[in-house]
Parts: C-alpha cells; structure tokens; sequence
C-alpha cells in the first residue's frame, strides 16, 4: 500500500473507509501507516486521520500504539496530529503507568487560550478518563473545567457540563 499516494490528494470519508477495510484485512500495513504518521511528511496528519478511520473498523489494530502516541504527544506541534492521537487515545482505557508528562501535558491543551477546542475535548476526556483512575486528581480537574467553562464554546461547556456532573457524583 503506497501511503504516499493515497495521502498525497485528502481521501473522501468513503475513500478513507474503504482504505481502512484494506488495512484492517491485511494488518501487514499497519506499520508503514504508524511510520507516515509520525514521519516529518506535510500530509503526515492525513495519516493520523486515517488511523482514526481504521479505529472505527479494527480497534485492536490501534490499541498496540497508545502507549507510543502518548510518549509523542508532549513533543508534537502539529495540532492536527495532535487532535487525532488525543482521540484514539480517549476512546481506550489508559495504561497504569501512564506519564506525569503527559498528563501535565493535557493540563496544559486544557488550560491554553491558544489549543483547538477539539484539542481541549479530547483533552478533557483523558483527564476524566485518568481520574477514574487516580481520583486524587478530581478535585484539581473540577476547577480547571469551571475555570475553562467561563470561556469555552458552547461544545465545550456541554461537555464541561457532562463530565463535571460525573465528577461530583
């Protein structure tokens, strides 16, 4: 498969969704998109927006690079890449060891006037998903959505709002 190509015209949703069947049928290219989407290539982000798409048809195919997206995430300034991986890594439970970089670091999306709102969304929801886990951090988090509410979008206030109501219960 010749990622190349394929990334270098945006593929239609329809396009990436037959594309993503392909991959999920023969795993073997998995890999190769994984290197063009942490490549230095323009369209790289294409690549993680195509990952995205082969999420919806075999998950397990992702799960394997979490632990690698999150070890990437402090450093990448690509904020298409960023909103991408932010979200694979929302829809999957977060491993045990996860860093105390990363989790500064979605702080740090939240609370920036300067993030993407998809960003800040993705963010917020591993942030909730990690004080599942360590609930010591809930009471930080409660303020720092209150906090972002007062400025936020009215997408992010509704999920502000939904996950807040989680957090106090």
């Amino acid at each position: 498969m010749d990622f190349e190509v394929i990334l270098s015209t945006f593929p239609g949703k329809d396009a990436a969704k037959l594309i993503a069947k392909e991959i999920a049928r023969e795993p073997k290219h998995m890999p190769k998109l994984w290197g063009f989407a942490t490549g230095e290539h323009k369209r790289a982000w294409r690549a993680t927006w195509l990952m995205d798409k082969v999420y919806d048809e075999a998950p397990e195919l992702i799960r394997c690079y979490i632990p690698q997206m999150i070890e990437l995430i402090p450093s990448l300034k690509c904020e298409s890449k960023q909103r991408q991986l932010l979200k694979l890594i929302s829809c999957e439970p977060l491993p045990k060891n996860i860093s105390g970089e990363f989790i500064n670091c979605c702080f740090d999306y939240l609370i920036s006037s300067s993030t993407a709102v998809a960003v800040k969304v993705h963010a917020i929801q591993i942030l909730f998903n990690f004080a599942q886990q360590e609930p010591d951090i809930k009471n930080e988090l409660v303020l720092v959505i209150e906090e972002c509410m007062i400025d936020g979008t009215t997408g992010f206030k509704a999920r502000g709002r939904k996950l807040l109501k989680k957090l106090r219960s």
